[in-house]
């Protein structure tokens, strides 16, 4: 069960002025750069990245982006976050539905809070209407 939710940096910047205007909806990117546990508590270091581009082809130029990152802290039992950490060590995953609750939380959260950012630097929100679903590779 996630128990805190900080964001402890922000960054958002404008690479072409002239494009924006044919900005498209970025391309977002959840990035969960680090795992680690202290008694029943998990740490779950984030980015959370959107880039702007002026197109939908390969070359496409960059307008801009938003960049946050931050913390996730998860209360579990010690046996559980054993399971957990040992998943991430061995594979760099999370089980499946503490995945999704973190990505859906990352998701609403940087959303929201890149939303105030995009407007006042003149970029689209990076909005997520939807629920992210996990599943495992087969």
């Amino acid at each position: 069960m996630i128990s805190g939710f900080v964001i402890s940096n922000i960054e958002g910047k404008i690479e072409s002025q002239e494009s924006l205007a044919n900005q498209r909806f970025p391309k977002l990117n959840i990035n969960l750069d680090k795992v680690s546990s202290s008694n029943n508590k998990l740490k779950v270091d984030y980015t959370f990245a959107a880039d702007y581009l002026d197109g939908d082809n390969k070359d496409a130029k960059s307008v801009g982006y938003l960049k946050l990152g931050g913390t996730i802290e998860i209360i579990e039992s010690k046996e559980k976050i054993g399971e957990i950490m040992k998943r991430w060590e061995e594979k760099h995953s999370l089980p499946v539905d503490l995945a999704e609750e973190i990505i859906n939380g990352l998701n609403f959260r940087c959303s929201s809070a890149g939303t105030l950012l995009a407007y006042s630097i003149g970029l689209i929100p990076p909005l997520v209407i939807s629920m992210t679903k996990v599943q495992e590779k087969e």
